[in-house]
């Protein structure tokens, strides 16, 4: 009968001692140094930061337009450029894509028909 350890399969009971052997390791050479994972690039936090300001301006009188658009841009390139700041840059587009499609309906459901009141009130559409 072989035993395993310094109990044997058929035995139970409670662990009484423990012994534990020190275990030395030696090194030689030098260590290389490990970079910290970057974020992103530049490319990919610029793009983000541009939809967060095309979002926050989105409402007001469609402001948001052009900075969408810039970061629908910069996010597309970023996503291509670096696979570090894919996932910024992916936010970023669904940012810029939101900003967009809200600056869009204020400007086609509010400012277009204050701008053609404006006109008809004014005159230069539909005299009569």
């Amino acid at each position: 009968m072989s035993r395993l350890g310094p109990l044997s399969p058929r035995e139970t009971g409670p662990i009484t001692e423990v012994s534990v052997t020190e275990i030395s390791v030696e090194t030689t050479g030098v260590m290389p140094v490990r970079r910290p994972v970057s974020g992103g690039t530049r490319l990919s936090k610029a793009a983000l930061g541009t939809a967060v300001a095309a979002l926050v301006t989105a409402p007001v009188f469609g402001l948001g337009l052009f900075p969408a658009i810039v970061a629908i841009i910069l996010g597309h390139i970023g996503k291509k450029a670096s696979p570090a700041g894919r996932m910024r840059s992916t936010v970023a587009l669904a940012l810029g894509y939101v900003a967009l499609a809200i600056s869009t309906a204020v400007l086609v459901f509010i400012l277009l028909p204050l701008s053609l009141a404006f006109l008809v009130s004014a005159g230069y559409i539909l005299e009569g």
